[in-house]
């Protein structure tokens, strides 16, 4: 397979450099596993159509895109199930692992009729186990649906099932983590036109099955609300979120990300901004070295970040999501409140950010990775004995 490092700084050439390869391809198998590094690569050049047109010729030829690299000396293999779309519809953990797991990722479109085939498949890739990376998104119903019986049907054990993904919407979730002393979900709702009631100003408006902040946009009244459903469309479907405030004291937003593993939160990031409207990208952590300081800070030991009430919060959340591996964006309030924004199953976590900059990150993603491996090794070999990292541990 072509290895793309070599290409990082020029994805059009990359680009280019696969379409020449996949007309010479021999195999379906070889055109496949093309079309699935087209599907990348082409999101990065920005052509989102040719992306998903290549990932929809992957999955007519082969449905499972195998690892870019031999999986010999592996310590473990892995089936991830995914949804078709683009990078934003499943969790792309191969930027988490490392060559010590062998990952196989299955595309499930939700066409009937394959099941018992596709569990085969699984099957015969002799898996120490699976997981369910996509996230929750009402278009995706079926698949995801079909996904958890295709993984049931292999007998291989899978994580993430029992149809927790779909009871992760914007709407349920507030009703899900109702009454957890210290945490406060905004009340959301889904609304369709004609918008006869809406809640109170101010409220955020996104429409359903958006992500990564997709026209996202905070309401201050009816008529700013016509205005926005007039330019994002008036025949859709929209969630409206209450507006939290949560500012802190300095004036400054600060935005935190966590991953649960097994019941244990771990931290990703930390975005700081003079804007409510935060995404890591637009934080520009790296322009700001006293923001990198408190960021470090809260990576390396949130719990002398965070007073008791926090951490006690954040260890009740995943008894009632219910899912092995799922990340969390939330707030916290001048009065120490923990306020959630996203619950998602589909997080991104990587080690990518530079070491000059950030030199304190690859340590944490490390341990993120380390958690991943014994949860899935625990999985895998239900019954016997695997360490579990307790550095955050309320006991």
């Amino acid at each position: 397979m072509l290895d793309l490092a070599e290409f990082s700084n020029d994805p059009l050439l990359a680009r280019e450099t696969l379409l020449a390869r996949l007309k010479v391809a021999g195999t379906a198998g070889e055109q496949a596993q093309l079309h699935y590094r087209l599907w990348e690569m082409c999101q990065v050049c920005g052509d989102e159509v040719a992306a998903l047109s290549h990932l929809e010729a992957a999955i007519h030829l082969d449905p499972v895109q195998r690892p870019d690299r031999s999986d010999e000396g592996a310590v473990r293999r892995i089936v991830v199930l995914n949804v078709p779309g683009t990078f934003q519809a499943n969790a792309p953990l191969a930027m988490l692992l490392d060559d010590s797991t062998a990952l196989y990722t299955m595309w499930v479109s939700g066409e009937p009729g394959r099941r018992e085939e596709l569990a085969e498949r699984i099957r015969k890739l002799k898996p120490d186990a699976g997981i369910l990376a996509m996230g929750e998104d009402a278009r995706q119903t079926a698949a995801i649906l079909e996904a958890e019986a295709i993984g049931r049907t292999s007998g291989v054990p899978v994580l993430n099932g029992e149809e927790r993904i779909m009871q992760m919407a914007r709407s349920t979730v507030p009703e899900i983590l109702e009454n957890i002393p210290g945490l406060l979900v905004p009340a959301c709702r889904v609304v369709c036109a004609p918008f006869d009631t809406l809640p109170s100003f101010p409220l955020l408006a996104r429409p359903v099955s958006s992500h990564a902040g997709d026209s996202l946009a905070r309401i201050d009244n009816r008529a700013d609300f016509d205005r926005y459903v007039h330019e994002t469309g008036a025949s859709g479907s929209y969630y409206v979120t209450q507006f939290i405030d949560y500012v802190s004291k300095d004036g400054l937003y600060r935005k935190y990300r966590v991953v649960f593993v097994d019941g244990v939160p771990y931290p990703v990031h930390l975005a700081i901004h003079d804007d409510w409207a935060i995404w890591y990208y637009n934080a520009k952590m790296e322009q700001f070295p006293e923001r990198r300081v408190e960021e470090a800070r809260f990576m390396l030991d949130m719990t002398a970040v965070f007073p008791s009430s926090v951490m006690e919060a954040l260890y009740e959340i995943p008894q009632r999501i219910g899912l092995n591996y799922f990340g969390l964006d939330f707030g916290v309030l001048q009065d120490e409140t923990l306020v959630v924004f996203e619950v998602e199953t589909a997080m991104i976590v990587h080690d990518r950010d530079p070491d000059d900059i950030f030199p304190y990150k690859s340590a944490c993603i490390t341990r993120i990775r380390q958690a991943f491996e014994r949860m899935i090794d625990k999985h895998a070999y239900a019954g016997v004995s695997v360490e579990k990292d307790t550095t955050y541990s309320m006991s």
